[in-house]
C-alpha cells in the first residue's frame, strides 16, 4: 500500500480513451486539404489540392523540430506552413480574423466528421473510476486537432462529463512528456502530483513524463497499427519516432492490457 490520501486518476486521450484508424487518418488528411482549398478560394486564393497535400505531408518534418523540444504549434501556424509549401512562398494569408477563423475551422473539423472510436472499455471504466477516484483528469497532446475541437469530440462520444479537468497541449504550449503539462492538470484538479496516477499508452510521453512530474503511471499496452508509420502526413508515427529516453529508464508502476484493469490497481491501492 502506497498511500492513504485520496487518489486522482488522469488519462491520455489518443490510443487510450479513443482509438484511431490509419484509414480514418488518411481520410482526414484529404478532407482537411480539400476544405482548406475551398476556404482559400472563397477569399480569392487558388491553390491546387496536390500542393496542399504536399504541404500537409512535408509539415511532419517541421512538426518534429518543435516536438523534439516538447513545444506545440498553433493551428494557424500549421496552416501557414502548408499554404507556404503549396504556393512556394508566394501567398500570404490574410490577417483578417474572420478569414483566419474560417481556415482554422476548415482544418480542424475533420476529426469530428471522421471521428476515431471510443476504446470499448472507456465508458464502463470511467463510470467505475468515478466511484473510486477523488477526481479524474485528461492530458492530451493535440497535433492537428486543438483542445477546443477535441472537447466537442468528447461531448459527441459522451465521455467529456466524466472529467473534472482536461488539459491539451495547444492550450498550455507544452507537449507530454514535459512536466509542465502534468503540473497543469494537477493544478486544475487542485491536488499534488504525488496523489495522481496517470494512464497512457506511450512509454515515454505518458509513463516517463508522468513519473518525472512526480506522478505514478500505468502503461496501457496498446498495439498501434503499423500502417500509421507508413502513412503520409501522420503525426502519430512521429510521436513515437521522437523518443529520446532509453527503455531502461522507463519504469511504469504497472502494466495493463485493457483500461478496466486499471480499476484493480486503484481498488488494491498498490500504486
Amino acid at each position: 500500500m502506497r498511500s492513504t490520501s485520496p487518489i486522482c486518476v488522469t488519462f491520455d486521450l489518443w490510443e487510450t480513451i479513443i482509438i484511431d484508424d490509419p484509414k480514418k487518418d488518411l481520410l482526414r488528411r484529404k478532407e482537411r486539404c480539400e476544405e482548406l482549398q475551398r476556404t482559400l478560394s472563397r477569399s480569392g486564393i487558388e491553390l491546387p489540392l496536390e500542393g496542399l497535400l504536399r504541404g500537409y505531408d512535408e509539415s511532419v518534418g517541421w512538426f518534429q523540430s518543435f516536438w523534439k523540444r516538447n513545444q506545440d504549434i498553433p493551428t494557424v501556424e500549421q496552416i501557414r506552413y502548408i499554404v507556404n509549401i503549396a504556393s512556394r512562398n508566394t501567398v500570404a494569408l490574410s490577417e483578417e480574423p474572420k478569414v483566419i477563423e474560417e481556415l482554422q475551422e476548415a482544418y480542424v473539423t475533420p476529426v469530428l466528421s471522421v471521428p476515431p472510436v471510443l476504446n470499448h472499455d472507456a465508458v464502463s471504466t470511467l463510470e467505475e473510476m468515478r466511484k473510486r477516484a477523488h477526481k479524474i483528469g485528461l492530458i492530451s497532446n493535440t497535433g492537428r486537432s486543438p483542445g477546443r475541437t477535441l472537447r466537442k469530440l468528447l461531448i459527441d462520444l459522451g465521455v467529456l462529463k466524466f472529467f473534472d479537468a482536461t488539459v491539451f497541449s495547444d492550450e498550455v504550449g507544452w507537449l507530454k512528456p514535459d512536466r509542465r503539462i502534468f503540473k497543469a492538470v494537477a493544478e486544475k484538479l487542485g491536488v499534488e502530483t504525488g496523489n495522481i496516477v496517470h494512464i497512457g499508452d506511450d512509454p515515454e510521453r505518458d509513463v516517463w513524463g508522468a513519473k518525472q512530474a512526480g506522478m505514478r503511471a500505468l502503461l496501457f499496452e496498446h498495439e498501434v497499427p503499423e500502417a500509421f508509420r507508413r502513412q503520409p502526413g501522420s503525426l502519430f508515427a512521429l510521436s513515437r519516432a521522437t523518443r529520446s529516453i532509453e527503455d531502461s529508464e522507463i519504469k511504469p508502476d504497472g502494466r495493463i492490457s485493457s483500461l478496466k484493469e486499471a480499476l484493480q490497481f486503484i481498488d488494491l491501492r498498490i500504486i
